[in-house]
């Protein structure tokens, strides 16, 4: 335990990793909290003191993992074409890397499995907390960035489109399906510089 950790924390974080780890092997709608407590090797009555449910340990695994793929600290006010697009390649960097990151292909995986189960909790647990707060944040930057001429305010949502889609390309389906490694920290710089080229040329001559 790190010596800043609280016991509580410690509790918690076991009891989250014990229920992700029977989210992913046996599906939410399978698990249960009896396996989960005895794997995090606690009491329901501990269980229950964090967690009012098994979908609220969901919610609280779900917001852990999206807000690491969210602008953290927020996404600076552009002052100027060029670090508007510096912004948006740091920013593709980080959040393609945790978007592909293990723990994130898993709960992606479980979303998948669930929804051919005819249930979508997890898929909509991970759109509310993870694409849907990234897009706002997204939509923000790039308003802030046409109050200052630099993109068109009726194009925002194409050049939105047209970032994700290249700096995404197909690496996560690749990923899901286990056909391709893992893109490599040089492979992420790459794709990020990308999707900056690509917006750049979305916006025309400067």
């Amino acid at each position: 335990m790190n010596s800043q950790e609280k016991p509580d924390d410690s509790r918690r974080g076991a009891i989250l990793q014990a229920a992700f780890d029977v989210f992913v092997e046996k599906g939410f709608e399978s698990a249960t909290t009896a396996e989960i407590v005895r794997r995090a090797r606690t009491s329901k009555r501990t269980l229950y003191a964090f967690f009012a449910s098994k979908q609220d340990i969901l919610v609280a695994l779900v917001r852990y993992g999206s807000q690491k793929m969210q602008p953290s600290p927020a996404l600076p006010e552009p002052q100027d074409r060029a670090q508007f697009l510096a912004v948006l390649e740091q920013f593709g960097r980080g959040f393609l890397a945790e978007f592909l990151h293990p723990e994130r292909t898993a709960m992606y995986r479980l979303a998948i499995a669930e929804a051919a189960r005819g249930g979508g909790e997890v898929a909509r647990e991970l759109d509310v907390h993870g694409r849907q707060p990234v897009m706002r944040a997204m939509t923000r930057f790039f308003e802030q960035a046409a109050a200052r001429g630099i993109v068109r305010s009726d194009e925002i949502l194409t050049l939105i489109n047209v970032f994700f889609s290249v700096l995404i390309g197909f690496a996560q389906l690749q990923t899901l399906l286990g056909t391709a490694p893992p893109l490599s920290a040089d492979a992420i710089t790459e794709r990020a510089a990308l999707a900056r080229r690509a917006t750049e040329r979305m916006l025309g001559a400067a």
